[in-house]
């Protein structure tokens, strides 16, 4: 399979902070995780995402009502994005906007659907001592 048909994942650490960028796979920008907060979520988050949409996965969202939400583009954002958010803000990823509001919208919502299943998945090998945000507060929909 060409590398070009394939995500790619980049990774930058200046000093200690952690960004990982998602490109698809014209090679465009198209997912942002902020700076990881020293718990590495992001480090495997990142990966289960980029291997799961490389394997075409789309799960049906295993928790909609709970934990995540996604929010359009709107007068407060700079730039022009999907943040997708839990409700504490302790994992933050951007979507960057293509002009297709739709696509863009639904790879939001396909990233939501592996969010939440990777952290149900992980949940108990994660134990109770693990500094994994918590997902069982209701965060806001929109």
């Amino acid at each position: 399979m060409s590398q070009s048909s394939e995500w790619t994942l980049f990774i930058a650490r200046p000093g200690n902070n952690r960004r990982h960028l998602l490109r698809d796979p014209q090679g465009e920008p198209r997912i942002i995780f902020d700076d990881d907060d020293g718990m590495r979520i992001n480090d495997r988050l990142a990966r289960y995402i980029l291997d799961n949409m490389n394997a075409g996965l789309s799960p049906t969202d295993p928790n909609p009502d709970e934990g995540w939400f996604v929010d359009g583009p709107g007068e407060g954002n700079p730039d022009p994005a999907v943040l997708i958010c839990d409700p504490d803000f302790e994992t933050r990823i951007e979507i960057i906007e293509t002009g297709n509001h739709e696509e863009d919208k639904a790879l939001g919502h396909r990233v939501v659907a592996l969010i939440n299943t990777y952290f149900l998945k992980n949940e108990s090998s994660l134990g109770p001592s693990s500094s994994k945000p918590e997902m069982r507060e209701a965060g806001p929909r929109r």
